[in-house]
């Protein structure tokens, strides 16, 4: 982020830092500068608005980490120097107090249908302005910032962005449609699928129906927390603006940004949070500075719409603890005075600080989040080098342990552990959704993952897709491919209002499981129905040890129950349940799902021991083939069969037979044929 050193310096008592001196004031409390630009002197003074005497000034670009969406402007920089210099922060404000009343609603309507995606919206109105060029101090300022100034008003937008973080958007009230009141009229809600917008920059786009959007009665005006519309720029002839001052949820931002390949200040800015808390005064200010510079009168009252803003989070914090983790003697005085510098309020004594979070803070959530901010604020070269380091060892976490000693019994099963990748395609991820739990598919875009852009609902996937590669490279195991593993799946909660409606869109859930894939045994002599219970029998085997393992015997058991997915077969599902509540399943893969992951192999394989083929002694697969001379959708499977009689030498006519009893199976099972090009 591109910021002025002179613009910073405003808002600082005394206010003489060079940009050398902000370098590295910044670099210490963990806002590293990546370059250094000097800039011609300009005209400053209180809080950047002009009027001071003429200084030397400089670009600085800073790096600002994804949490501190605070420091993303010259106040919360400011701020930053203020606190760990020991300066008096000066911060901006409206000059004169803004007329109160409600005729604002008497003239302009304002309704959001979205308040989860819109906590917040308001919106004042100003009679009167006359837009031209911006003031010279103005324009110096936002050139200064690496901004281009466009005119009065919506420079104006800009200069609050980028003084307090807060961005705006104004629209001309004359171009904004009215209502069946007669009333121009704002409305926030969810795009339909198709409606097209021209954008400020004179891009039109086809929105896909999911994206938030500010709209008038003839169709949407700006793309929400992303881009303005140009139907109801503000343009030389504009007498009479309506001032949108709000806030929106960063994944909504981002969805749409990204969807629409656009990227801009305010974007950038609600993908790390806007916090509503933070608003009113940037509005202030915002209203204030459009009369100052381009005249007109603010219409009594402020339009507002939304969910009530949350109070402020307070936190206890414990001194000891404090000095415990940052590993310094800092006294109560040095930690009450970093917090306060930095805008908490700090009140009790000894034992715990009770500290209120402020509104530009939405970071700071836990104790350790405070402990972090006295570390760095009083700073980190005052924390001492000690020659000697003291290690506490403790026990792993039992979460930890429980991980560790589930991996050590599933390998002593025979199974091995697997880390397969988290995303797969809708096909091969569908067959595990949930059965009437109204979940959908997690995805991202098809340009950033390709046809692979589904995160899984279950690990099954991937272990087919492991079992694939191994069937490929042929390998085999006594007693057949075993595979776990424990990690994450994921899948979408329909919105409140459901797919295709105005109001919240869906959320993400994301658990950890643990998932198990076995070859059911192919021991000849062992029919279909005996290598059913088999393959059971093993699963049940491995999980009840696991469970005596963790949790002390007698506490896991397997009954019959529904399918939850169309991976399992429907007649070959049972529920595992631990202490009488249902923990996961235990089923036979589906001959789809088998065939979708191409192990239809196993079926072969199953089919042939099922049989009880004479004098076999071991069935395995070799490879398989696709292409020419073969039919779109067909594939060649080669099997070695190996057929021995302890006694003496077979005839050609008794292998033969087997082989063809073998073959009959096969065609009415599978519709298969012997291929013979």
């Amino acid at each position: 982020m591109k910021v002025s050193a002179a613009w910073i310096n405003s808002y600082l008592q005394p206010g003489d830092l060079s940009a050398d001196q902000m370098e590295q004031v910044l670099t210490f409390v963990g806002l590293p500068i990546e370059s250094i630009e000097a800039l011609p002197a300009r005209a400053t003074g209180g809080g950047g608005t002009g009027g001071g005497a003429t200084t030397a000034d400089a670009r600085l670009d800073v790096e600002v980490t994804s949490n501190r969406g605070d420091c993303l402007c010259h106040v919360g920089l400011a701020r930053e120097i203020a606190a760990a210099t020991g300066r008096r922060f000066v911060p901006p404000a409206a000059k004169a107090a803004l007329p109160a009343g409600d005729r604002a609603g008497a003239e302009a309507t304002l309704r959001n249908e979205v308040p989860e995606a819109c906590p917040l919206f308001t919106l004042r109105l100003i009679r009167g302005v006359k837009v031209g060029p911006s003031p010279a101090w103005l324009a110096e300022a936002l050139t200064a910032a690496g901004a281009r100034p466009i005119n009065n008003v919506v420079d104006a937008t800009n200069f609050v962005l980028l003084e307090m973080g807060q961005p705006s958007h104004a629209f001309d009230l004359a171009k904004v449609a009215k209502g069946q009141d007669g009333r121009p009229g704002i409305i926030v809600r969810t795009a339909k699928a198709g409606e097209k917008m021209t954008l400020l920059d004179g891009r039109t786009i086809t929105l896909a129906g999911f994206e938030t959007v500010v709209a008038d009665e003839s169709g949407p005006v700006s793309l929400a927390g992303v881009m303005g519309g140009e139907g109801t720029s503000v343009t030389a002839g504009t007498t009479e603006v309506l001032v949108e001052v709000a806030t929106w949820d960063p994944v909504a931002v981002r969805s749409a940004a990204r969807k629409h390949g656009i990227r801009t200040d305010s974007s950038y800015r609600y993908e790390r949070t806007v916090p509503a808390a933070s608003m009113a005064p940037a509005a202030d200010r915002l209203a204030d500075l459009i009369v100052q510079i381009a005249g007109g009168t603010v219409v009594p009252g402020m339009l507002t719409a939304g969910k009530p803003v949350a109070p402020a989070t307070q936190i206890s914090l414990r001194p000891g603890r404090c000095r415990a983790v940052i590993g310094a003697n800092f006294s109560d005085e040095q930690m009450r005075g970093a917090l306060t510098a930095q805008g908490f309020a700090v009140a009790g004594s000894g034992e715990s600080l009770t500290v209120t979070v402020p509104a530009h803070r939405p970071d700071v959530r836990l104790e350790i989040d405070l402990i972090e901010e006295v570390a760095r604020t009083v700073g980190y070269d005052r924390i001492p080098l000690h020659g000697r380091v003291s290690v506490s060892v403790r026990p792993a976490q039992t979460t930890e342990r429980a991980v560790t000693e589930l991996s050590r019994v599933l390998t002593g099963a025979g199974f091995y552990e697997t880390v397969t990748f988290s995303f797969t395609s809708a096909k091969a991820a569908k067959p595990f959704l949930p059965v009437g739990s109204g979940l959908r598919l997690t995805g991202v875009s098809e340009e950033r993952r390709g046809s692979e852009n589904i995160c899984r609902p279950s690990v099954l996937a991937g272990l087919l897709e492991c079992r694939r590669a191994n069937q490929d490279a042929k390998v085999h195991a006594p007693g057949g491919v075993r595979l776990f593993e424990m990690a994450g799946v994921f899948a979408d909660k329909p919105g409140a209002n459901g797919p295709g409606a105005s109001g919240p869109g869906p959320s993400t859930a994301e658990r950890a499981v643990l998932a198990l894939l076995a070859d059911a045994p192919t021991a000849p002599g062992l029919s279909a129905h005996e290598r059913r219970q088999a393959a059971f029998a093993l699963a049940k085997g491995t999980l009840v040890t696991a469970a005596e393992t963790l949790l002390g015997g007698g506490r896991l058991t397997v009954r019959p129950g529904p399918t939850p997915h169309a991976g399992f077969e429907a007649a070959a599902t049972a529920q595992v349940l631990v202490d009488g509540a249902v923990i996961g399943h235990v089923g036979l893969v589906s001959a789809e799902v088998q065939r979708l992951f191409d192990l239809e192999w196993a079926q072969v394989e199953g089919e042939a021991a099922g049989l009880s083929l004479a004098n076999i002694e071991s069935t395995r697969f070799v490879t398989t083939y696709r292409g020419k001379p073969l039919a779109a959708g067909k594939k060649s499977v080669t099997l070695r069969m190996v057929f021995r009689h302890p006694e003496r030498t077979l005839r050609d006519d008794e292998v033969n037979a087997e082989v063809e009893r073998l073959v009959a199976r096969l065609k009415t099972v599978l519709k298969a044929e012997i291929r013979t090009a």
